[in-house]
């Protein structure tokens, strides 16, 4: 069945159309894939979570993704690309199910809705990812944890009894990949908001409060503006 999108159009579930396979656990903070150990598989997030990131060339890693239950990672296997600098490690215990390239073609060429759903798939991934490269170009430091933390909540997140927005808990240094900037500024930044009651985190969990942080983003000369350590 396909789904809607952005409230125009329709669009293919590539759940609806992998087949069913064994599943793989790995570890919390095990390498599911790496440069030097390329993705030999699309792998679809069963339980828990995946970071997906990529090497700078000073060494830096950037956090390209978070990707929780029902996402799908490992597209570089689809792609045989000899240059690939993307890492995925599990943040969290993982359940994760894996079809490997010949296994999508040989789906695909049965049931030819599922590469109709992996195409489009692909281009919301870049455009999502567009959207985020703009964001670090066009806005401050500031802005970009906001932002960072509206679609992480998302994402990521479930409704709590209070109306917040709860994420499973992620390190700073995480974030500040997510973001593109460094862990101090980062903690300073969920900080200040957490005093500013935009957030309440712990070791297990960071609570948003999604609409708070949305009209401070839309509202100008707010202190978030002011008291900044931006980059």
């Amino acid at each position: 069945m396909g789904r809607a999108t952005n409230g125009v159009g329709m669009y293919e579930d590539p759940l609806t159309h992998l087949p069913h396979k064994s599943v793989q656990e790995f570890a919390r903070g095990q390498v599911i894939y790496s440069p030097a150990n390329p993705a030999a598989s699309l792998y679809l997030v069963i339980l828990g979570r995946v970071k997906v990131s990529t090497a700078e060339r000073d060494g830096s890693e950037t956090v390209a993704r978070i990707v929780c239950k029902e996402g799908l990672f490992g597209e570089s296997a689809l792609i045989g690309t000899s240059n690939n600098t993307e890492t995925a490690v599990a943040l969290d215990n993982v359940t994760l199910m894996g079809w490997s390239r010949g296994e999508i073609e040989l789906q695909i060429e049965r049931d030819p809705r599922l590469g109709v759903a992996l195409s489009q798939y692909l281009v919301r991934e870049c455009l999502e990812l567009q959207d985020r490269m703009e964001s670090m170009v066009v806005h401050r430091t500031p802005e970009r944890v906001m932002l960072a933390l509206i679609q992480l909540a998302s994402n990521a997140g479930s409704m709590t009894p209070e109306g917040a927005t709860r994420v499973a808990s992620l390190t700073h240094q995480t974030i500040a990949e997510y973001v593109g900037t460094s862990r101090e500024i980062v903690t300073f930044q969920l900080n200040r908001l957490r005093k500013l009651g935009m957030i309440k985190y712990s070791r297990k969990f960071m609570d948003i409060d999604v609409p708070r942080v949305r009209e401070a983003l839309r509202t100008p000369h707010t202190p978030h503006r002011v008291q900044s350590m931006a980059g």
